[in-house]
C-alpha cells in the first residue's frame, strides 16, 4: 500500500498534537496538583468531590459554632456564679436580721446593703453578650430581660421562654443560653398557712410555720388545685360541757371530720402540721385556717420584700419571722434554680467537646477522600510529564526525518 505524503504529514501532526495535548496534561497537575481540569475530565468523581468539600465546609462551619457557643456559655455560667455568690449574701444578711441584739437602726443598715445586693442581682440579670444582647431574654434578646414597674415596685421579666438553638453538627443543636423564665421565675416561693372569717368570741389569730418541712410534706399531700375549698380547715373552740372545765377545740377538714381535738386556752398555741396557730378569744367561736396556693417569686422580688421588711416598724415579731423565712426560702430555692442551671451548662460544654472532637475526625476523613479523588500523586505527575516531553522531543526528530524522505532526494 502506497502512503503519501500528505498521509505521513497528517499522521505525523495529528500524533504530535496527542503528545502535547497529554504534556499539557502532565503540566497542569505537576503545577495545579489536580488531577482533573474541568468537570468533564471525570464527572463521577468532580461529582464526589463537590460532596465531600460541602461537607468540609458544614463541619468548619460547626467547628465555629461550637468556639462561638463556648463562649457564650462561659458568660453565661460565670454570670449565674456571681448571681449565685450575691444571692447567698442576702440569704446571710437575713439571717443576721433575725439577731436578738440587732435594733431597728441595724434593720435599716442591714436594709441598705440588701438594696445593694438587689441593684447587683438586676444587673446581673440583664447581662448581655459581646453582641450586645440579653442573655437571659430568650428569643426576644434585644429586650431588656427584667424591668421595675414603678406603679406597683414589682420586677418583671419581658422576655419570652424560647431559647436560641446553636446547630454544632448534622443532627446537634444546642442551646445557646437559657431564657430567665426558667431560670428565674421557676423558683418556688415559701408555702404558708393564713387564717381568715373570725367569729364569736375569737379575736385574733395568728398562724406561724414553725417547722416548715412537715408543712410543706402536709401541703403537698393535701393541697387541692381542682377545688380550692378543700384547702381550708375550721378551727372550732367549743364550751364545756360540765361547768368548772375548760374549753375545748377541734379542727375540721372540709369534709367535717375532726383532724385534731384538745384542749384550748386563750394566746397558747395550737400545733397542726408545722403550723402554730395562736387564738385570742373563748367560746364560742372560729376561725378558717387555709393553705395558701404555691407560686413562684423571682430572686429581684423577694430581695424587695425582704428589704421592705426590714424597715417596716409596725410588724410583730411574729410577722417579722415570717417575712425573714419567706426570703430564707426564697433566696434558697432561687440559689437552687440557678445551681441547677450551672449544672446543664457543664453537660452542655461536655457535649459541645466530644462533637468537636468528632466534627474534626470527620473533617479529616472528607479530606483524605477529597485528596484521593481530586488531588494529582505529584511523583506520578512528575514521570509522566517528563515522559511525554521525551516522547514529544522523539516526535519532532522523527517527523523531520520522515518528511525529508521522497524520491526526489535520492536523485543526484
Amino acid at each position: 500500500m502506497r502512503l503519501t505524503n500528505n498521509q505521513i504529514f497528517s499522521r505525523s501532526m495529528q500524533d504530535m498534537s496527542q503528545t502535547q495535548k497529554r504534556l499539557n496534561t502532565a503540566h497542569s497537575q505537576v503545577t495545579s496538583q489536580e488531577k482533573f481540569r474541568t468537570s468533564g475530565d471525570a464527572p463521577a468523581e468532580i461529582a464526589k468531590s463537590s460532596y465531600l468539600n460541602d461537607e468540609i465546609k458544614k463541619n468548619t462551619q460547626y467547628q465555629t459554632n461550637g468556639l462561638m457557643l463556648k463562649s457564650t456559655l462561659g458568660l453565661e455560667e460565670s454570670t449565674l456564679n456571681n448571681l449565685h455568690i450575691a444571692m447567698e449574701r442576702g440569704r446571710v444578711l437575713s439571717v443576721r436580721a433575725l439577731n436578738g441584739s440587732v435594733d431597728s437602726q441595724d434593720r435599716y443598715a442591714i436594709s441598705l446593703e440588701i438594696d445593694q445586693v438587689q441593684k447587683e442581682v438586676f444587673s446581673l440579670v440583664n447581662s448581655k453578650n459581646a453582641s450586645g444582647d440579653f442573655i437571659f431574654s430568650g428569643t426576644a434578646s434585644h429586650l431588656q430581660a427584667y424591668v421595675k414597674d414603678d406603679q406597683t415596685g414589682e420586677y418583671t421579666y419581658r422576655g419570652n421562654e424560647q431559647d436560641n438553638d446553636i446547630q454544632i453538627a448534622t443532627n446537634v443543636y444546642i442551646k445557646g443560653s437559657d431564657n430567665g423564665k426558667r431560670v428565674f421565675e421557676s423558683a418556688p416561693a415559701r408555702l404558708t398557712a393564713n387564717s381568715s372569717n373570725l367569729t364569736g368570741n375569737i379575736m385574733t389569730v395568728t398562724t406561724e410555720v414553725v417547722d416548715q418541712g412537715e408543712y410543706d410534706n402536709f401541703h403537698g399531700k393535701n393541697y387541692d388545685h381542682s377545688n380550692p375549698a378543700n384547702n381550708t380547715f375550721k378551727l372550732n373552740v367549743i364550751a364545756p360541757l360540765l361547768p368548772g372545765k375548760s374549753d375545748t377545740f377541734e379542727i375540721l377538714d372540709s369534709t367535717n371530720s375532726v383532724l385534731q381535738s384538745g384542749n384550748f386556752t386563750s394566746e397558747k398555741g395550737i400545733r397542726f402540721n408545722g403550723v402554730n396557730i395562736t387564738a385570742q378569744g373563748a367560746s364560742p367561736g372560729s376561725v378558717d385556717i387555709s393553705l395558701e396556693p404555691p407560686n413562684n417569686v423571682n430572686i429581684l422580688n423577694t430581695l424587695e420584700s425582704l428589704k421592705t421588711a426590714l424597715t417596716d416598724t409596725s410588724l410583730s415579731n411574729t410577722e417579722f419571722r415570717e417575712r425573714m423565712a419567706d426570703a430564707q426560702i426564697g433566696i434558697e430555692n432561687a440559689k437552687n434554680s440557678v445551681m441547677s442551671t450551672m449544672s446543664t451548662l457543664g453537660g452542655r460544654n461536655n457535649t459541645i467537646t466530644r462533637v468537636t472532637e468528632s466534627n474534626e475526625s470527620f473533617k479529616v476523613i472528607n479530606q483524605e477522600a477529597m485528596a484521593i479523588l481530586t488531588e494529582a500523586d505529584l511523583a506520578a505527575a512528575m514521570t509522566d510529564l517528563t515522559k511525554e516531553q521525551n516522547i514529544l522531543e522523539m516526535s519532532y526528530k522523527s517527523f523531520n526525518k520522515i518528511n525529508n524522505l521522497s524520491l526526489f532526494n535520492s536523485v543526484s
